[in-house]
């Protein structure tokens, strides 16, 4: 798909919406807040308002009938355009506008799915598009999705790799439908440098092995006689207790590729 088709009208409209929603975000900014979300999200690209969760919820809940009422090419846009904001609370409408629509979106929707990832710049505005986002689209669209996330997982660029794993967490792992794809696509960033895409990594271990717990448990037993970042071996084994974790931590193993 390489590009939407607006008439005038809907796209002033649109745009007359993204203004107003743009006025309520920045009514509630907390700029110390703003700041101490930094804290948790050290990218030096990353910016906010300084909402919490709660606020920006509350802001989409008021204008959710608006949103609904918006055709589906005027919410692509829409939600495009919040993304190239590069703002949180932005970006968590554009994620929103992709939620409620996932029933309309297939391939041919894929390469401006591709485009919006590319212009995240945190690792909650690309969480919250894997859950809410991404594994909509698994069941009915997995041969061309898991396309896209393999090209994702070897991309440059962060935050699409960590999208490759990140999909597949949640209800996608406790499945226990995608490990065999989750292990190959976690084996190619087992030694990636940032630390967002290891612990993306370690994630959706963890929560594959609630759908499969014998196969991701002995991988992640390879993975710690490999000497692969613990960053990855103990996000991944949170869920396990006693003997079988103890079993884990046990094995020491060298680094090296």
């Amino acid at each position: 798909m390489s590009g939407l088709s607006l008439s005038e009208d809907s796209l002033a409209k649109a745009e007359d919406l993204r203004q107003e929603i743009i006025r309520a975000l920045e009514e509630r900014a907390v700029p110390g807040w703003a700041t101490a979300t930094h804290y948790y999200d050290k990218n030096p690209d990353y910016t906010s308002y300084g909402l919490r969760a709660a606020e920006t919820h509350a802001v989409i809940r008021s204008f959710r009938d608006s949103l609904k009422g918006l055709g589906l090419d005027a919410r692509l846009h829409l939600a495009e355009e919040f993304f190239k904001a590069g703002i949180s609370e932005q970006a968590s409408v554009g994620n929103h506008l992709l939620a409620i629509s996932t029933e309309c979106l297939g391939p041919e929707h894929f390469a401006y799915l591709d485009r919006c990832v590319g212009q995240f710049h945190g690792w909650g505005s690309t969480d919250g598009f894997c859950v809410y986002v991404l594994q909509p689209l698994l069941p009915r669209h997995r041969d061309a999705l898991l396309r896209l996330l393999t090209k994702w997982n070897h991309s440059d660029n962060l935050w699409k790799r960590r999208a490759s794993v990140v999909a597949f967490t949640r209800k996608a792992g406790a499945s226990g439908e995608y490990v065999d794809d989750v292990l190959r696509l976690c084996e190619n960033l087992i030694w990636d440098e940032e630390d967002l895409v290891q612990k993306g990594v370690g994630w959706a271990l963890k929560d594959n092995m609630r759908g499969s717990k014998g196969k991701v448990v002995a991988y992640v037993k390879d993975l710690r006689a490999r000497g692969v970042p613990s960053t990855i071996t103990l996000y991944a084994i949170r869920d396990l207790k006693g003997q079988e974790r103890e079993e884990v931590l046990a094995i020491r193993g060298k680094r090296g590729r």
